[in-house]
């Protein structure tokens, strides 16, 4: 039997309409699982996607791309990844059904001069995004992490529903 998810991650190398088409796809396919199991999906799909070195900016949230603009345009830094697990979610029938909070966190590692961009879910009890392709909870985000931003639904004028 065929992997369903396999042809998912498949979907970067698509041209666009197709890619917004497997996405779509996609979040049907993860609103009908078990939300650890969506969630684990939604991060296993975005270890796939193609990756750039800067492509957004943290505290420039007005100018991040809408959902279809960010698939059609299919690129991807760190921020822009967990943008994109932040909107499949909101769009999964989960955000209706399971998800009391979605956010995302932008947190600092000072001493080592990195930044850290998570989707937090429900508080926090599920975390993406901060230890790549698994899913943690809050008590992962060590003392060394400064909370930076944080963007709710609201913050990001999405009322897609």
């Amino acid at each position: 039997m065929i992997d369903p998810t396999n042809l998912f991650y498949q979907m970067w190398n698509l041209k666009p309409e197709e890619r917004l088409r497997e996405w779509k796809s996609f979040r049907n396919y993860i609103s009908g699982l078990p939300l650890q199991t969506a969630l684990a999906e939604t991060s296993k799909l975005w270890s796939y996607a193609p990756y750039v070195n800067h492509y957004l900016a943290p505290d420039l949230v007005s100018e991040w791309p809408d959902p279809w603009v960010l698939i059609h345009e299919n690129y991807y830094c760190d921020l822009a990844k967990t943008l994109g697990m932040f909107y499949t979610l909101y769009l999964s029938q989960h955000y209706l059904r399971d998800i009391t909070n979605l956010e995302i966190e932008v947190y600092r590692n000072q001493p080592r001069s990195e930044e850290h961009y998570i989707v937090s879910i429900n508080q926090g009890k599920y975390i993406l995004n901060l230890v790549f392709n698994t899913i943690v909870n809050k008590s992962s985000i060590t003392e060394d992490l400064i909370l930076r931003h944080r963007y709710s639904v609201a913050d990001l004028k999405l009322d897609l529903h």
